[in-house]
């Protein structure tokens, strides 16, 4: 209770608005409406980016938009999968978006399968310096057309941008440092990813099924931070500050993330930048740490399973 305590007064001293299903008029945090975007479409230096594909992109987005393929900002390697490209190759795809030095960008989904990759399209510019002049549509494109603003079909020019990298942020996290710094009081660790995957799935205590999660995380599971009849649009703040404290997370501390392989914590990511959390990712995630061997908690039951 203590650490609800504490998350929902620093809350209330935060400047934070945007991802609630009520509109109101405070600045945002990371976490933006639709209403927001439309009273602020038209401010100097704004650059919207439609994180999809082409195929849709060229027949409905938002007026003003620009394409971002969200899958150029990860590559696999020959160890892992999703990881950070070159910091040289993101500049590019942000020059070529046409994103410069001081643009302030706003990011959207084009649809719920992308609303993961698009977090990690924010982790990235986090990771660039951009965090501090980068928002997310709450909702995406779909949050936009319920809403019933407009929509184009014609492709808007403009010119390259001029963005430069002056000092790359601390955003990840190794998995050796991890190991060390996992059973720290300043820390808390969170598995992202589902409850069948954290807790290994088990349907009986007979079955021998792989599965489980780093030891010592606690769950938090990337499908809660949204509504269930509405999984594209963010919960509101209330709502997620109270599932943060449920796993001991707070602002006194810095939460750790992990999933699979870097893309479902991404989303965890940008809710807990949204809120003020301190937050690094372990973007080798749980697919590296089984590859090291390094101690894991197997499969149990899962609690509502249990007699």
């Amino acid at each position: 209770m203590k650490y609800l305590c504490v998350a929902l007064s620093f809350l209330a001293a935060s400047v934070i608005s945007g991802c609630t299903r009520e509109t109101d008029s405070m600045e945002p945090g990371v976490l933006v409406s639709a209403e927001w975007l439309l009273n602020h479409s038209q401010d100097p230096g704004l650059v919207l980016l439609h994180s999809g594909t082409a195929e849709l992109f060229d027949t409905l987005h938002i007026p003003g938009a620009r394409l971002i393929d969200p899958y150029s900002f990860t590559v696999n390697t020959e160890r892992n999968r999703n990881e950070m490209p070159p910091v040289d190759s993101i500049v590019d795809l942000l020059r070529k978006a046409g994103v410069n030095q001081d643009s302030r960008i706003v990011l959207y989904h084009e649809d719920i399968g992308l609303l993961n990759r698009t977090a990690r399209v924010f982790l990235t510019l986090d990771h660039l310096g951009l965090g501090g002049q980068t928002v997310v549509l709450s909702g995406g494109l779909t949050a936009w057309l319920e809403e019933g603003y407009e929509t184009a079909d014609v492709l808007t020019d403009f010119p390259a941008g001029n963005f430069e990298v002056i000092e790359v942020k601390e955003t990840f996290i190794t998995a050796a440092e991890l190991d060390q710094q996992r059973w720290s009081n300043r820390q808390v660790l969170i598995d992202a990813r589902s409850d069948e995957e954290y807790y290994g799935a088990l349907e009986s205590e007979e079955d021998t099924l792989e599965g489980g999660h780093i030891e010592g995380a606690y769950s938090l599971s990337f499908l809660k931070l949204t509504y269930d009849d509405s999984p594209y649009l963010f919960k509101s703040d209330i709502e997620l500050v109270e599932l943060f404290s449920r796993t001991e997370m707070d602002p006194a501390k810095v939460s750790l993330l992990y999933c699979n392989s870097g893309i479902k914590g991404s989303l965890n990511y940008l809710t807990a930048r949204h809120l003020g959390y301190p937050v690094l990712l372990y973007d080798g995630s749980y697919e590296e740490w089984e590859e090291l061997d390094m101690p894991v908690t197997r499969p149990v039951l899962i609690p509502d399973k249990r007699e």
